[in-house]
Parts: C-alpha cells; sequence; structure tokens
C-alpha cells in the first residue's frame, strides 16, 4: 500500500541519514577511547618500570662509590686490624645492605673480617680486582640465607699506587627487594629481576615461586628481551605461567640483568572491555528508543497523507463528497486544508455537470468532456501541489537533523586526534551528508521555485559557458559536438542563474544518454510566432542516444519521472517549470535507439518593451 511504502521510505531515511553516522561516530568513539585506555595502561606499566630501574640503578651505583671510597680510606688502607676494625663497623652500622666486609692482603689471606688462614688468591672475584681495578658479580641467592646478593671486590692500592690489598663486600638486595615489591599493578600485577639465562634473580612473589618450582622464565627468549640497553619495550605474551599477560621490561646497567614488570591483560585491560560493552548497550537502548519514537511520529505524519490517498481513489472512481479531518496546523494540516476545498468544489462542479449531461444536448455533451478534463487537470495541479508541499516538509524535517549531526560530527572531529583510517571515515560521512543535502536543495527547488530576476540575456554566451562545464566529461565520453549558436541573435529576456540551469540540465541530459559516444548537436535559430507576431529564440538540443519510448515521452517533464538508474527525476521537471516562468515552452521529439531533441522556446521582447531593471 502507498502509505505503507511512504513510512517505509521514511524509516529507511531516517535509517540511513541518521544511525548510519550515529553508529560510525559509536564505533569511532569506543575505537579511540579504547586505543587510549589501552596505550594509558601500558605507559604506566612502562612508566613503572623505567621509575624503578631507575631507583635500583642509582641506589646500586652508591654501593660501589661506597666500595670505590672504602678501599681508598687511610684506615683500609694501612691494613691495620686495630685502625680498620672500628671504620668498618661504622660503615655497617650505616648501611645494612652489607653481609660481609673483607680486607685482604695482597697475597689473599684475609686481614679483617674473618680470622681463616685460607687464601683466596685463586678466586675470579680477587684476580679480576687486582687485574682491572674492581670487580661486580652478577646477583645471586645466598646459600645461607636464601637472600640475593651482590659481590663487589676493589683493589686496595698505597700512595705509590701499587696494589697491597683487596676489599671484598657481600652487598644484600633487601632494598631491591623491598623497591620491587611495591608495585602497585593490581592483584595479578608483579615486579621481577631476570639475568640474561631467564632465571629469576629478584621477584615481588619469589616465595611462592619457589615453593611451586618456577626457577626459570619459561618464556624468555633472548631474541625477545632486545639487547639495547637504552629503552624500555612493552608488549603482549604468556608468562611463566602460561598466562597472557602485559610486560615491559628495562636492562638494569650496574646489576646486568632485566627489571621486568607484568600484569594480566584480563586485568590490564578489564576497564577497556568494560567501555565496550556500556558502549553497546547505550547504542543499543538508544536505537530501540529512537526507532519506537521515529515509528510512532512517521505515523502521525504520514496519518493524514494515507486518508488524502484514500480520498484520490475513491474522487478516481467517482465518488464524491468525503473530507479528510485534521487538527494539525503545518504543511500537512494546510495540504488537508486544500484537499478538502477542493473536494467541495469538485462534488459541486461534479452535481452540475451530472444534471446538465442529463438534461443537455451534444453540444453539452462536448462542453461537459473538456470539463472532465479541466477537472483531471484540476486534480492533476493538486496532486502537483499536495506534493510539492509534501516534498518542502520532508526536507525541512530531515534537514534540521541532517545539519545537528554534521555540526556534532564536526566538533568530535577537532577534539579527537584521528588516524588515517578514522579520518577517512569521518571523509565518508562527510560526504554522505554534503550529498543528502543536495538532494533536499533540489527537493525545495522544486517545492518552491524562486521566482525569476529578468535581464536581458544572450544564449549563446550561457550554452557555451554551460559547454565549458562539461568540457571535461564530453572529452572522456567521445561526443563529438556539432555546434550553430550566432552571437548576433537578439537578447531574450529572463533570469540568467535559471536559464544557466535549464542549458546545463538539457546538456547533461544528452550527455549521460550517449555514454558510448555520438554527436551532439546546438542549434539556435529566430522564428517568428504565427499568433502573436512575436519573435522567438529557438534552441535544440540534439543527441544520438538511446531516445525514449513512445509511451514515456509524454510523462518525460513529470516530477520524480525518470529513465536513469540513481535518478530522482526532478532536473526536467524543474527544466519545464522555470520555461513555464519565463513565458515560453519546451517539446521533445525523440525515437527509441535515435536519440532525442529538446526545442525550447523563449520570447524575444519587442522594442520598447524590456522591462526596467534595478542594478
Amino acid at each position: 500500500m502507498v502509505v505503507h511504502s511512504l513510512r517505509t521510505k521514511l524509516m529507511l531515511l531516517f535509517f540511513v541519514f541518521f544511525f548510519v553516522p550515529f553508529g560510525l561516530l559509536t564505533l569511532l568513539t569506543v575505537s579511540m577511547s579504547r586505543e587510549m585506555m589501552k596505550k594509558s595502561t601500558m605507559d604506566h606499566l612502562q612508566n613503572l618500570v623505567e621509575v624503578k630501574e631507575t631507583a635500583i640503578e642509582q641506589w646500586f651505583r652508591e654501593r660501589v662509590s661506597d666500595g670505590k671510597s672504602i678501599a681508598e680510606s687511610q684506615e683500609v688502607k694501612s691494613l691495620d686490624l686495630r685502625q680498620m676494625e672500628p671504620f668498618l663497623s661504622l660503615v655497617k652500622h650505616f648501611e645494612r645492605a652489607y653481609l660481609e666486609i673483607w680486607v685482604l692482603n695482597s697475597k689473599g689471606h684475609i686481614v679483617s673480617g674473618n680470622s681463616s688462614k685460607i687464601s683466596f688468591e685463586r678466586e675470579d672475584w680477587f684476580q679480576k680486582a687486582i687485574r682491572d681495578g674492581s670487580f661486580i658479580s652478577m646477583p645471586a641467592l645466598q646459600p645461607q640465607s636464601s637472600k640475593p646478593a651482590v659481590t663487589l671486590s676493589f683493589a686496595i692500592k698505597d700512595a705509590r699506587g701499587q696494589t697491597i690489598g683487596v676489599l671484598k663486600e657481600l652487598v644484600e638486595l633487601t632494598y631491591v627487594s623491598e623497591l620491587i615489591s611495591e608495585s602497585k599493578l593490581g592483584e595479578t600485577g608483579k615486579l621481577f629481576i631476570v639475568d640474561l639465562q631467564g632465571k629469576f634473580v629478584l621477584h615481588s612473589r619469589l616465595t611462592d615461586l619457589v615453593k611451586q618450582g618456577t626457577s626459570r622464565v619459561s618464556y624468555f627468549e633472548k631474541d625477545q628481551f632486545k639487547p639495547t640497553h637504552a629503552e624500555v619495550y612493552t608488549e603482549v605474551y604468556k608468562d611463566y605461567s602460561g598466562n597472557e599477560a602485559l610486560g615491559s621490561w628495562k636492562w638494569i646497567p650496574s646489576l646486568r640483568c632485566y627489571l621486568v614488570g607484568e600484569q594480566d591483560t584480563k586485568e590490564a585491560f578489564g576497564e577497556i572491555e568494560h567501555l565496550v560493552k556500556k558502549a553497546v548497550i547505550i547504542f543499543i537502548v538508544s536505537t530501540l528508543l529512537i526507532v519506537g519514537i521515529s515509528y510512532g511520529v512517521m505515523g502521525r505524519a504520514t496519518g493524514p497523507i494515507k486518508r488524502l490517498s484514500e480520498m484520490v481513489t475513491s474522487f478516481a472512481n467517482g465518488h464524491f463528497g468525503k473530507t479528510v479531518s485534521t487538527s494539525r496546523k503545518d504543511e500537512i494540516g494546510g495540504l488537508v486544508a486544500g484537499f478538502n476545498v477542493m473536494a467541495e468544489k469538485l462534488k459541486k462542479a461534479y452535481t452540475e455537470l451530472e444534471g446538465k449531461v442529463h438534461a443537455s444536448n451534444k453540444e453539452l455533451e462536448i462542453a461537459y468532456r473538456m470539463l472532465k478534463q479541466r477537472q483531471e487537470q484540476l486534480i492533476r495541479s493538486e496532486k502537483m501541489a499536495a506534493l510539492g508541499q509534501l516534498s518542502a516538509g520532508i526536507a525541512h524535517e530531515i534537514r534540521t537533523p541532517l545539519t545537528s549531526i554534521k555540526i556534532f560530527i564536526q566538533s568530535l572531529a577537532k577534539e579527537i586526534d584521528l588516524d588515517e583510517n578514522q579520518k577517512e571515515d569521518f571523509r565518508i560521512v562527510m560526504r554522505e551528508i554534503d550529498r543528502m543535502n543536495e538532494n533536499i536543495t533540489r527537493f525545495l527547488n522544486f517545492a518552491r521555485p524562486e521566482e525569476p530576476l529578468f535581464q536581458a540575456i544572450n544564449v549563446a554566451t550561457l550554452v557555451k559557458d554551460a559547454m565549458n562545464l562539461l568540457a571535461a566529461k564530453l572529452k572522456s565520453s567521445g561526443i563529438h559536438l556539432d555546434i550553430s549558436l550566432p552571437e548576433e541573435h537578439p537578447p531574450v529576456e529572463g533570469d540568467p542563474k535559471q536559464l544557466a540551469q535549464v542549458f546545463l540540465n538539457l546538456l547533461l541530459n544528452a550527455v549521460e544518454a550517449m555514454p558510448q559516444g555520438g554527436t551532439l548537436t546546438i542549434r539556435s535559430v529566430v522564428k517568428v510566432n504565427p499568433d502573436s507576431h512575436q519573435d522567438l529564440l529557438q534552441l535544440v538540443i540534439k543527441d544520438t542516444g538511446h531516445g525514449v519510448r513512445e509511451k514515456d515521452r509524454p510523462y518525460v517533464f513529470d516530477p520524480f519521472f525518470t529513465t536513469k538508474e540513481g535518478g530522482t527525476g526532478l532536473g526536467l521537471s524543474i527544466v519545464y517549470s522555470i520555461v513555464q516562468k519565463h513565458n515560453g515552452r519546451i517539446e521533445v521529439e525523440s525515437e527509441l535507439g535515435k536519440g532525442s531533441s529538446f526545442i525550447l522556446s523563449l520570447p524575444i521582447p519587442k522594442e520598447g518593451t524590456w522591462r526596467e531593471f534595478s542594478s
């Protein structure tokens, strides 16, 4: 049925030009928010690792610096136990990280810190301190305490720079353990230190790992932990327990180990999934709510139109007398009121005419037929007027929300940084909105055509300007031109903007009728009107395209009639309307398969009859 079709079309238009941009906007917003939250989570983990690594590195460098200072002190250089013991006790008192401090002579025997006579001359830490001046071991668990510690050794030199002994320190990494225990990464977050072989050196949950027998990072690969020591790396991978985790790691130069921060992705990105679910729920609820409201509004808007359609059908069947009731004061209400007036007039005319038909002779029957034709013309005119009002109403109802959508999307795009894919989505949405605005403008031009602003016009100049606009299309279509537009022809009286639209529409129709190429003929001649003896400027635009079927020819200038796929059927209707307002006429001659000719005739004002124009 017509009304259901109209409601369906309106709902479809509303869906396409509201929900499609709204859906794309929602998708774009969720996608950007998701990426921002993901980046924020990864940045937080990365910053935490950087801060912790900096603190560990600074603390350890201080221990190394302290060790060098102790080795250079006069008490230690004296190798005198009575001088060294008070000094070393004081050092241990102020820095409790030192588990052991030994002073050894050049033969590797302990001078302080242990009464053993064993020589440590062959120990790696002793030899490297003698040779290189200092030595730093890899972190390792101590057998007695199961606590991680690092061995430091430094050469002791006399005033002449000769090596006279070695200072050995066993530094407990308790401070580092406390530092990585304060991870603040939720329930599944942890910090730990691993060596180059992937063995755990320190872990914020080291006790649990030892109980489970986990002594190695199962996912550790040398290729994965990059060799560079300057940057922080963040990736998603499988952790030692097989769960997917977000990890960030950084090289600790002094310890020659990696500091790793980890958190299960389910916890790390949990807020992101919650955001997506909320956005989907809001979109679905909003869609259902707006669809329901829109369906009711559309039903109320199309209700009077349905009744008008039923009345038109009733009139077509010869049943007069009924009217349509409505309390609306908008365009549709005005349409119904006009229709009721028309119905009353038709009823009265039909009643009078019917009486005359029964009482009159053959001449009255001829008059009746003429009146019947006028009646049909009146109905057609009223339909056209109603269609124009309906077009204006629909165009107004669509343009207002469409403008709001465009402003909202443009504002949002200015506030959010878009990547290339999102910019392309934004351009597609804006292009579709602009295309809809152009269609609405055509509806409004049809519904409320502007009155022409008359002035003297050279038709040849306007036609050539239109040809220039189509030059590229003519060349690409392979169309041959045959033009005869004498410049000396007298000017006509008309609106240059509206007549330019007429010429452009006619030329564009001719070009589109010849997609495979052909000949476009344009002629202008001056003819005398035999009825009024007024000169006419006649313009003929002829193509060699596919032509128009004979049965379709009477409807060529009707609104919404088109044979082109995707056409609106308004172009030639607007052309016809403009020509009528210029007191001209337009005709079409066409033969299927051979082409079409449009003959446009415009009056040439006589001398002394030109209108007075303001600047």
